[in-house]
């Protein structure tokens, strides 16, 4: 399909940040003016109170107009990639960018001198709440250099994502699959429905054809994947941490104990459930040998059903009433202003995301074909935005922003309270028997596979923090041996699970992938207490969307009604999926 093809009411509406390039090109110079009046004033920025104040209006400001201007570049680039008037306007606006990181070095270290003074001037009544965004800047204090390194960090920052860009610039080719006496295209997105095929050969052959690429350039990804590593290493010691994770969890301000408790509860005390679930997969699909390229099987087969916008819609309002008109409204502006960008195009994005900026709505992309997919990705992407709404409605600019510590909550916990009203309305008992079968599919994938995931990136860091070569072969040693632990006695491995781990864009992400795990974890608990309708704790989880960043992530998910460090969290979790097998386990026998 071409883009002039979809409906105009099917396209997001882009003209709510910017009519006109004209309009672009003001803010643009706009900003480029309020960049070079901050480096000016280099040295006086806290100087008195009305100078002090002054920063913050003008810094605000340019803050706002570059996630404005980026945001509209983005998200026209995304659909229209071809369009040359858009690149130039997302070149532009990224060499601004990079200009303000260069030269606002300084700023850090300015104000951390004047700690002091500052926190004086906090006293004014008018700077109350800028309180929590000075302590995030003082905590840096001890990681933050001289003025002269900064600026050489910030240059060297520039060349220090060559493994990543590497990594996002190799496009694979791989050999077609034969399926029914037919040669079959292979890419990323065929592969997820060949290893659904139902017959073994097709599985096998997609697999080790997709894979045995990986392997072919295994040196390369081999690199890249290790520079990656090293370059997390460098940074986390120039700013005097011990190891990367260190630098990584300080950033989002949270104690080690944390990823490793995670890593504990899904690696050691509850993986147990994850292999008896694979033993029922092996035993129900009545295979002798089941590899992991046999997992996708489905169990059972999705009911044929396609689903408008409309009717996704209508379900959607429904799933989320528990939440009251507020939240409701929000996602009935959604579909009436034209935040979404549905269907899939030529040259238009894969995948789905939501995105915006304080002075934009929180716009959202899909590929929508109208399938339950569809559905769980449209919610789950709403989820984003209200949140997004909401942050930005309650809170000033500088509290807004939250981070992706917290922002996977609210996304999968609309998933979860969609998937429970399916099955509340399910007409059969092989359509419930498929939802909770989708729905054991997603836990795996978030409270199993990605602290495995975590831990590998962890040993990963830890080799190169500590000079260890990270040939090819002991990246892909270690990664089939984590993979055989992860999956357990009743699942093969084929020979090439060890160059798999080079498919993995997240481990070029800095441990980002165990934060996966953690929404997940919270959003099971969330959801059990929100379908009982539990008032109270309703009223906490609005209360935590509509505080943005305004406080540590540790805070916020308190404020929702969740401790993050408490083993209680993880057993609700672990026990919502163990009774979903189980549900599973006994409806399969009659299916």
């Amino acid at each position: 399909m071409k883009r002039e093809d979809i409906a105009l009411n099917d396209t997001w509406d882009l003209s709510l940040l910017y009519v006109n390039s004209q309009q672009f090109e003001q803010d643009l110079t706009q900003a480029q003016t309020l960049l070079n009046t901050i480096i000016q004033q280099q040295g006086h920025l806290c100087d008195t109170l009305d100078h002090f104040k002054s920063y913050l209006r003008q810094d605000e400001q340019l803050d706002r107009l570059l996630s404005k201007l980026y945001c509209f570049a983005h998200l026209l680039c995304d659909v229209e990639p071809n369009n040359a008037q858009g690149q130039t306007m997302l070149a532009q606006v990224m060499s601004l960018y990079q200009q303000a990181q260069e030269k606002l070095t300084f700023v850090e270290l300015e104000l951390m001198d004047h700690e002091t003074m500052i926190l004086d001037y906090l006293k004014d009544p008018h700077l109350e709440n800028y309180q929590y965004k000075m302590h995030t800047l003082f905590r840096q204090k001890e990681h933050i250099l001289s003025k002269e390194m900064e600026d050489i960090l910030a240059k060297v920052n520039q060349i220090a994502n060559t493994g990543e860009d590497v990594f996002d610039a190799l496009r694979l080719e791989f050999e077609p699959v034969e399926v029914h006496g037919k040669m079959e295209f292979l890419n990323q997105a065929t592969l997820n429905q060949f290893l659904k095929n139902e017959d073994p050969r097709v599985r096998k052959e997609a697999y080790e054809h997709f894979f045995k690429e990986y392997q072919r350039y295994e040196n390369v990804f081999a690199s890249t994947l290790s520079s990656t590593m090293k370059k997390d290493a460098f940074f986390a010691s120039m700013r005097h941490f011990d190891h990367a994770l260190q630098a990584s969890l300080f950033q989002d301000d949270v104690p080690e104990s944390l990823f490793f408790k995670i890593l504990d509860m899904a690696n050691r005390q509850y993986r147990p459930l994850f292999h008896r679930y694979n033993a029922f997969k092996k035993k129900y699909l009545q295979l002798e040998n089941m590899y992991n390229y046999d997992l996708s099987v489905p169990l059972v087969k999705e009911k044929e059903h396609h689903y408008t916008i409309d009717e996704c819609f209508d379900i959607i309002l429904k799933t989320v009433e528990v939440f009251g008109s507020e939240y409701v409204n929000i996602i009935q502006k959604a579909k009436n202003e034209r935040w979404i960008d549905y269907y899939p195009c030529v040259g238009k994005r894969d995948g789905a995301y939501s995105s915006g900026c304080y002075d934009s709505v929180p716009y959202i992309l899909t590929n929508f074909i109208g399938d339950y997919h569809s559905l769980s990705t449209l919610i789950h992407e709403l989820g984003h935005s209200v949140h997004t709404y909401l942050s930005n409605a309650y809170q000033a600019p500088h509290n807004a922003s939250y981070r992706i510590f917290v922002a996977e909550v609210p996304s999968t916990l609309n998933e979860l309270l969609l998937m429970q009203y399916m099955l509340d309305h399910a007409s059969s008992k092989q359509e419930k028997a498929y939802l909770l079968y989708t729905l054991l599919e997603e836990c795996v994938g978030l409270i199993f596979r990605q602290p495995m995931f975590a831990d590998f990136e962890y040993r990963l860091h830890t080799m190169a923090e500590k000079n260890q070569p990270m040939s090819s072969k002991i990246i892909t040693d270690l990664y089939l041996k984590l993979n055989q632990d992860y999956y357990g006695p009743d699942v093969k491995m084929s020979p090439y699970v060890g160059c798999s781990c080079y498919y993995v864009p997240h481990f070029y992400y800095n441990y980002y992938v165990y934060k996966y795990t953690l929404g997940m974890t919270i959003a099971l608990a969330l959801a059990e207490r929100i379908l009982k309708k539990d008032q109270q704790q309703i009223d906490r989880y609005l209360s935590f969307l509509k505080s943005g960043g305004s406080m540590s992530n540790l805070d916020l998910l308190k404020k929702a009604g969740v401790d993050p460090l408490d083993d209680q969290l993880y057993q609700d979790a672990y026990h919502y999926f163990e009774t979903t097998l189980s549900q599973l386990e006994d409806m399969m026998k009659e299916v």
